[in-house]
Order: structure tokens, then C-alpha cells, then sequence
């Protein structure tokens, strides 16, 4: 299987070149433009590195890698035009594993690559388990498997991505069409008609009662909110 790189850099003809260049080396690289669905990628794309620009909009790159550090230990390298000591220190501190400077050789940034993943094939890893509301829904990311009230529920891979964008963004209020982007990629459509079938499948199965569901809450005219009292 296929190594999964996220690039999160709003330079698109560098994330072209970086895309052709891991592609060749039978990497599949994902890409996102903005802090924010790098964010999003670093949850829902599993990826195994995050390859992470610091001047990105709109909350920048340290933000990002702040609140992809609070969840997740995936390996983040830093690949940034601020080469300042104090950039790279603060850089590192934020979690990042590793810190390379535009411009930057090829070779260097493949090798920078490999080093990063074997540190974290050796390293054990955490646990991937996602609780909510006391424990009544749990999600076993690795196994994408999915638990109510100690009972295993069977989701559709689409259901599953829904449920994990909506988990990953709690008492966040998600509009339609940016729920199906981040879950399923922008080429489903940007009709939020496409997107009432799933909640309502996706509630039927995780809801004590779904006809007046607690969890999975609608906004009228926007979108779905989860909600983890």
C-alpha cells in the first residue's frame, strides 16, 4: 500500500512539483491549500507524514501544526522560507519532527522523508480511539470501527468519513457542501441534497432515537453540528 503524504502549502507550482516528484517515488501525496483543510486532511486522509508550510492562510502554518499536534503524532515536517533560528526552534517545539528550508535539493527532502518515517514505524504507536458522550460512542480510527452503548455498529465507508469529520469538528457547525468536500473529496457535488440520505442513514444507526436525534444535530439553511455534551 501506497505511503500517504499531505502537502500543505498555497504555493501551487511547488505542490505540483512535489506532487510529481513523490509520485515517482510511489508516494500518493494529497494536497490542500489553506491551514485550515490541512487540518481537516490530517484527520480524515490518514496520512502517514505531513509536510506543512508556516506562511499559509488563513491561520497559519504554527497554528496548524498545533492543533494537528493536540490529536495526532504524525510525523509533521516543517518545509518553510523562514530559515531563521528562532523559526526552526519554535517550530520544533510546536511538535514538528523535522525542519527543511525552501529552497531545498530533492534529495535532501526525499531523505528527510524516509528518516521521518522510520522514526515513527519505531516509535509505538498511540492510541487511536475516539470517546464521546461518556463513552457511549466509541471509534477505533485504525480499525474504522464504530461502537454505541457497547455494541459494534456497521457504517458504509461513506457513513464512517461523514462520522469523522463531524467527530473531529464537536459543536462545530459544519455547512453541507464543506462536509461532503472534507469527507468524500470535491467531487461529489455541491448540493446539500446529496448529503440528507447519509445523515440519515448515519443517524439510524448511531442514535438511541433518531427521529429526535441528540447527537447529530441539523441547522436549517447550513449544515450538521456534533454534539458531545
Amino acid at each position: 500500500m501506497q505511503t500517504t503524504i499531505l502537502i500543505v502549502d498555497d504555493d501551487i507550482p511547488l505542490t505540483r512539483t512535489l506532487e510529481a516528484l513523490l509520485s515517482r517515488h510511489n508516494y500518493k501525496p494529497v494536497v490542500a491549500h489553506t491551514a485550515e483543510d490541512g487540518v481537516q486532511l490530517a484527520f480524515t486522509a490518514n496520512p502517514q507524514i505531513i509536510l506543512l508550510d508556516v506562511m499559509i492562510p488563513t491561520m497559519g502554518g504554527w497554528e496548524a501544526c498545533r492543533q494537528i499536534r493536540e490529536k495526532s503524532d504524525t510525523p509533521i515536517l516543517f518545509l518553510t522560507a523562514l530559515g531563521g533560528t528562532s523559526d526552526v526552534v519554535q517550530g520544533l517545539e510546536l511538535g514538528a519532527d523535522d525542519y527543511l528550508v525552501k529552497p531545498f535539493i530533492a534529495d535532501e527532502f526525499l531523505a528527510r522523508i524516509k528518516a521521518s518515517l522510520r522514526r515513527s514505524l519505531l516509535t509505538p504507536l498511540p492510541t487511536q480511539t475516539l470517546s464521546f458522550h461518556n463513552g457511549a460512542l466509541l471509534i477505533d480510527l485504525a480499525a474504522r470501527q464504530v461502537m454505541v452503548d457497547n455494541q459494534e455498529i456497521e457504517l458504509t465507508p461513506r457513513e464512517f468519513d461523514l462520522l469523522i469529520v463531524l467527530t473531529r469538528n464537536v459543536n462545530r457547525v459544519i455547512p453541507a457542501v464543506e462536509l461532503m468536500a472534507t469527507a468524500w473529496g470535491t467531487n461529489y457535488g455541491d448540493s446539500a441534497e446529496n448529503l440528507k440520505p447519509y445523515i440519515h442513514y448515519l443517524r439510524r444507526k448511531i442514535e438511541r432515537n433518531p427521529a429526535e436525534p441528540a447527537w447529530i444535530k441539523t441547522v436549517r439553511g447550513v449544515g450538521y453540528r456534533f454534539v458531545d455534551a
